[in-house]
Order: structure tokens, then C-alpha cells, then sequence
């Protein structure tokens, strides 16, 4: 099937499957899949819920449950809390850099400690190197890194989508080692920084 206009989304329903999160609970999912043509749309899709993977974009539609929320920040409204100063603290040292998607050695073998660390029996942890350049440079969106480092050594990566009303946050992974510095964290601090700081007011961080 051709798709002939831009605002035209073919959606399916995906299997029913055991929900990762809930024991006892089952997973369903609705995706879609944008192509050049609908494109344009992966802002909107955002803006409803959605969350993105290469081109492909999912939304839960469990039965029977709603346990899953999307979520974003309202960044006028965010004032951080003493556990986020604390982590802004414990950071001072560190940089952050906004740029362009690189699958670079570096930035694998960063990747794959982190998997290994953190999700070692996951469905990512297989990755090649070839699925790692897809997952970070393939998407239907102005999508960049913001790249924490120290001393000029990488220490954490978010992968996240720009928007015409602020950014979502698709994917962060991070040196296992340095954990106590709560990476993950301050690297949302430092989008929402960023984000604000462009005059946008959300920062879409996905299901809660």
C-alpha cells in the first residue's frame, strides 16, 4: 500500500505479552512506523504519548490497565528538590556538550559496559555494533547527543529529539563505574537546562 498523504498513519496492535514492569500484568502495545512522507508528524506523535525508537513510534494499550503514564516537564514550573541539588553538587566537575549522533568505538564500548553493568540479561545486551549505529543515528527527527564528560573523557551520553516545544529524552546510557554520581540524573538536569534555555517550556521524558 502506497501512502499518498502526509497525515495518514497506519497504526497496529500489537501481541499481548507478560508486562516487564507489573508482575502478573499484561503488555500490549500500538506502533507505527514513519516513513519520508510522514515524517513531519513525529512531533505530534510526541506531543500524544508516543515514544520513539529509530522510526518506529509506541504507545502502551495494555488491557485492562493504565499503570503507565507518559510524562513530560513543564520546565517554567521545575524548581529542583535537595537530592537534585545534591546530584548538581556532587557533579560540578563535569561538562556537557550538545552534538550531532555518533556511533564511534568510544561511544560503543561505553554502551556495552553499560549494558553489561546494568542490563545484562536484557534484550539489548546482543547489540552489534550495526544496531547500536541504527538505535543512535536513525530517526525522522533533529535528534542529538548531549555528551557528559570529564577532563575531556566521555562519562555519559542522551540520545534526545528536538521539538518545536521543547525536547524528549529517548535513550541515556553511562560509565557503570562512576554510578554514585547519579549520571542518569544530572543528564536530565542538563537537557532540561538546555531546553529552557532555548525558550521552550517541556522536556518529554517518557513513561513513568
Amino acid at each position: 500500500m502506497t501512502r499518498t498523504r502526509p497525515d495518514a498513519l497506519e497504526l497496529y496492535v500489537m501481541p499481548t505479552g507478560p508486562c516487564p514492569y507489573l508482575k502478573g500484568q499484561v503488555e500490549q502495545k500500538v506502533i507505527t512506523v514513519l516513513d519520508e512522507l510522514s515524517a513531519p508528524l513525529a512531533p505530534l506523535l510526541t506531543q500524544r504519548g508516543f515514544r520513539r525508537t529509530q522510526h518506529m513510534f509506541y504507545r502502551q494499550q495494555c488491557p485492562g490497565c493504565r499503570a503507565c503514564l507518559a510524562t513530560r516537564l513543564r520546565l517554567a514550573e521545575f524548581a529542583p528538590g535537595d537530592s537534585f541539588r545534591r546530584v548538581t553538587k556532587r557533579n560540578a566537575d563535569l561538562s556537557y556538550d550538545i552534538e550531532a549522533p555518533a556511533d564511534s568505538e568510544e561511544n560503543y564500548a561505553l554502551f556495552q559496559r553499560y549494558l553489561q553493568a546494568r542490563h545484562e540479561d536484557g534484550g539489548m545486551a546482543g547489540m552489534s555494533r550495526a544496531d547500536f549505529a541504527a538505535m543512535m543515528t536513525q530517526s525522522p527527527m533533529e535528534t542529538r547527543f548531549l555528551v557528559c564528560r570529564e577532563s575531556g573523557r566521555t562519562r555519559g551520553i542522551m540520545l534526545f529529539d528536538e521539538l518545536p516545544d521543547g525536547t524528549s529524552a529517548v535513550y541515556s546510557f553511562y560509565d557503570p563505574e562512576e554510578e554514585k554520581r547519579s549520571l542518569g540524573s544530572w543528564m536530565i538536569l542538563k537537557l532540561a537546562e538546555y531546553t529552557h534555555g532555548s525558550g521552550r517550556p517541556y522536556l518529554y521524558l517518557g513513561f513513568w
